[in-house]
């Protein structure tokens, strides 16, 4: 069960076009398309952390921003574009870096998966390539930017570790170096770190596997004598939830939850796109997995692995962060695949695949621009409803739950937030999260219902999603405390087709959305 050194990896055939140098370039600049046509990256929670940005930037200048929000620093494994942003916004401007940082997370991940298979095959496998489909999955969607952001970073790390293995350089150098770059991508996210030690404790586990039993107490110290440096990041993580209380742990062994998780895992514009690109590639890890004519990694199919285990054992909801476990679906993914590399006997074979996850890759890349157009389009449309609003106003935002979304959502459930950054607004739809997750604490309705997400979303029976609105949202509205709330912001509502509203006056209206004002006079 050795696991190959680089410097003895098998040498990739001259011959083989997928293996090209510009092939991972190609795919990065590929997935650079969408961006292309935003003026806003539609990822639905990254639009809160853009809200978030603005009030970390400008609270100790804003007396509006004083009255409505309170931001403090702290040490949490969760802060991976809120450092990358402190220096980007005030060269570009905040929405700007944030459009840049976005477009970034596909580049540091795709190069990432390039590098492992190198590192570890001597190649870019065309397992690999499918890989690339997961580097702009469900998680990066639904806006996860820190985490995703600390996953690259971590794979980044890895492949380092993987390529200095062995190397006769000064081994304290190495161990500070790799100590400082755990200590990054735990900053960056904290399960960015647990992807990092994961992997590298199965490669270390395979350079020094051995059979006999009595060799195991003194391999078990080989490991964590090779190890240590990924580890300390363990200090922080202790500190940092013994210094914020306790934060929800929940939703343990929900199979459902899990299962839906996967066939998410690819989730896009497309129900039949994104379903049969996740099908192929389950089914491509499945011939890899028991086909003659490859060869496999065993330190990626052991923390491949690991991911899988951990995905069926975590709880979904684990210290305040929703999703703690499907979301590492795509790293079981793109680890599994990246595991696998053709061997001669199967050329041919080898260029299939590779060609057609070329053309998956494109397709799929097609579909999320044209998409991501769209989304920027109705952004643009309904950001107009501000134009009128005064700096300060206090927005309640509404719109329809998630069980009401089709396959392609929305993705309107944060964008009230953008009223922070244009009008230094309080809304509604920013979290309070205890146990330390957030640094952004609402004030200006706090002790109401209204205060934090999940206020924003109004209560409908899933049957109900398409009918008529306008008692629901009377109800709702008639909740709202009148004295902490200057506007009701209603998004994807059939604004025209709606009732009067009682004790409003409208402001603005669209296809999909409506913003009023109390009549408090």
């Amino acid at each position: 069960m050795r696991t190959q050194a680089p410097s003895d990896a098998t040498e990739p055939p001259v011959r083989a076009w997928w293996n090209s140098r510009f092939v991972v370039p190609g795919l990065m600049l590929l997935s650079t398309i969408p961006f292309w046509f935003v003026h806003t990256p539609p990822l639905i929670d990254f639009l809160a952390h853009i809200g978030r940005y603005h009030v970390q930037l400008h609270l100790a200048e804003s007396p509006a921003l004083q009255q409505n929000w309170d931001f403090h620093w702290q040490l949490v494994g969760n802060l991976g574009v809120e450092l990358l942003v402190a220096p980007l916004a005030p060269m570009l401007g905040l929405e700007r870096a944030a459009w840049l940082i976005a477009l970034a997370l596909s580049l540091l991940m795709i190069s990432a998966i390039g590098r492992i298979s190198r590192a570890l095959h001597g190649e870019l496998t065309p397992f690999a390539v499918v890989a690339a489909w997961f580097a702009m999955s469900y998680p990066f969607q639904l806006g996860f930017v820190n985490y995703w952001l600390g996953c690259a970073l971590a794979f980044h790390v890895f492949a380092s570790w993987v390529e200095t293995a062995g190397k006769k350089d000064s081994v304290m150098m190495r161990a500070a170096l790799f100590a400082a770059a755990a200590c990054l991508v735990w900053l960056a996210h904290a399960y960015g770190w647990v992807v990092l030690v994961v992997l590298v404790g199965a490669f270390e586990l395979c350079r020094s596997w051995n059979r006999a039993p009595a060799a195991w107490p003194s391999m078990v110290l080989v490991i964590l004598r090779r190890t240590w440096p990924v580890m300390i990041p363990a200090g922080l993580m202790i500190i940092w939830r013994q210094g914020n209380g306790a934060a929800s742990t929940d939703h343990f062994f929900d199979i459902g939850a899990k299962i839906l998780g996967l066939v998410w895992t690819l989730r896009d514009q497309s129900i039949w796109l994104d379903t049969l690109s996740l099908l192929l590639a389950i089914g491509l890890l499945y011939f890899g997995i028991r086909s003659r004519d490859v060869r496999r990694n065993p330190a990626l199919l052991v923390g491949a692995a690991s991911f899988l285990v951990l995905i069926l054992l975590m709880p979904g909801e684990m210290f305040g962060a929703v999703y703690a476990d499907v979301r590492l679906w795509p790293v079981f993914f793109i680890i599994g695949l990246t595991a696998i590399a053709p061997t001669d006997r199967m050329q041919r074979g080898s260029a299939i695949i590779a060609g057609m996850a070329l053309a998956v890759f494109a397709i799929r890349i097609v579909a999320m621009a044209v998409g991501f157009a769209a989304y920027d389009a109705g952004y643009a449309q309904h950001l107009q409803a501000l134009k009128d609003v005064p700096r300060g106003a206090s927005i309640a935002v509404l719109t329809r739950p998630p069980s009401c979304e089709q396959w392609r959502a929305p993705r309107v459930a944060h964008l009230g937030s953008l009223a922070i950054v244009r009008r230094d607004a309080f809304v509604n739809s920013q979290w309070d999260v205890s146990g330390g997750q957030q640094l952004l604490t609402p004030l200006r309705a706090r002790g109401t219902a209204f205060n934090a997400d999940a206020s924003q979303y109004i209560e409908i029976v899933p049957g109900d999603c398409d009918g008529d609105l306008s008692a629901t949202l009377a109800q709702r509205i008639a909740q709202i405390p009148r004295d902490r709330f200057d506007y009701v912001w209603l998004l994807d509502v059939d604004a025209p087709h709606l009732a009067v509203m009682p004790g409003l006056r409208r402001l603005y209206q669209d296809d999909r959305s409506a913003l009023y004002a109390f009549n408090k006079g």
